[in-house]
């Protein structure tokens, strides 16, 4: 007999949208989408004082000792939230109540290559495997809430961004960090107050902007090796999560190679992917192969732990997620060195050559068992 779930309290959520002062307009636009009736501006205590989004941080967590909720909910001025927002967010915290819930996670990163992987096994949660908390829009029981902004007050370093100070927070605490896939809420493209705007475009690797349906809330669990173009230097190395240091990480044409990939096959699939013209066009040579070797590999990670999953991907174009996060991979990897909107002109070619580098993967060089 199946061990009944001890009832929770409701999940009650309050939520403070994170600003500085010329930007408060934008934050009350976001309050008011929220759907969230408790839910207050946290705008920087010292605007003039050197760029940081630490002090609004530990304002906005803070704010979770006013109110008598369960959760608070810290999002930052330069989203946008989808249709019925509350009601998505209320359902993965009363799915992991423990949990820091992160609600956005920017499409080149880590972790989102995890939420694709979610996407297309049906897992709706992953862990957080960046070297920082995504804080756009982040969720945690209230009580936590009120004790990372004493944190951040007390040994916040100016110096470093919220994000990676937060890591720092749950790791001392033990709070498990999760991603909601997929995410309820986008980026908007508004100046950087805090020096970002050499990232590039950060938007969500895979936004649903209409509540899903009866969501699953379940939690990917990832293999080792984890494919990652990195969208600063351009290398593309295959990262080992048990042992995630740069000493560790090996280039992915080896990693490649080592599962079977022959090089000369590997290029001349790309040469022939239907969607290799327009995207030649718009991506220099060296960027264009290091995105199809991720993507590959990829494929090939996919194919070693869920067989047949990639198989099925080209009949699920249709599906709205599937469709999104496949279009986000090339975008979110080379943000910095091509203009996603015009990218974006070309989307269909976009998805067609990453899915055809994840089935290259799947088909000649999965990575094999104990590699996973």
């Amino acid at each position: 007999m199946r061990t009944p779930r001890p009832r929770l309290p409701r999940i009650r959520v309050s939520a403070s949208v994170m600003s500085h002062p010329r930007r408060a307009e934008s934050a009350r636009r976001v309050a008011a989408h929220t759907g969230l009736p408790l839910t207050g501006l946290a705008l920087d205590p010292d605007p003039a004082g050197p760029p940081t989004a630490l002090r609004s941080a530990t304002v906005a967590f803070g704010a979770a000792e006013r109110y008598d909720t369960t959760h608070h909910l810290v999002l930052q001025d330069d989203v946008r939230l989808a249709e019925g927002f509350a009601g998505t967010v209320e359902r993965y915290l009363d799915a992991h109540p423990g949990a820091a819930v992160s609600f956005f996670v920017e499409w080149g990163s880590r972790t989102a290559t995890l939420a694709r992987w979610a996407v297309f096994t049906g897992a709706g949660a992953v862990p957080v495997v960046n070297p920082y908390v995504p804080t756009v829009a982040l969720a945690l029981p209230s009580w936590l809430s009120a004790d990372l902004a004493g944190f951040l007050a007390a040994e916040g370093r100016e110096e470093e961004p919220d994000d990676r100070e937060v890591l720092r927070f749950v790791r001392r605490t033990g709070t498990r960090a999760l991603v909601a896939v997929p995410t309820p809420v986008e980026h908007e493209e508004l100046p950087s107050l805090v020096g970002n705007s050499g990232h590039g475009a950060r938007r969500s690797v895979c936004f649903a902007a209409a509540p899903v349906a009866d969501p699953d809330t379940s939690v990917l669990e990832p293999p080792r090796p984890l494919p990652h173009l990195n969208w600063t230097t351009g290398e593309a190395v295959l990262v080992d999560l048990d042992h995630d240091v740069p000493e560790s990480h090996v280039p992915l044409a080896r990693a490649l190679s080592a599962w079977g990939a022959d090089g000369a096959r590997m290029s001349a699939a790309l040469a022939a992917s239907a969607g290799a013209g327009p995207v030649a066009g718009l991506v220099p040579p060296p960027h264009l192969s290091a995105v199809w070797h991720t993507a590959v590999a990829n494929g090939a990670v996919l194919e070693g732990r869920w067989p047949g999953v990639v198989g099925g991907l080209r009949n699920r174009r249709g599906e709205r997620a599937v469709e999104g996060a496949l279009a986000t991979l090339v975008p979110g990897a080379l943000r910095t060195v091509v203009d996603v909107d015009v990218l974006e002109e070309h989307r269909s070619a976009v998805v067609s050559l990453t899915l055809d580098a994840l089935e290259f993967g799947a088909e000649h060089c999965p990575a094999p068992k104990e590699a996973l």
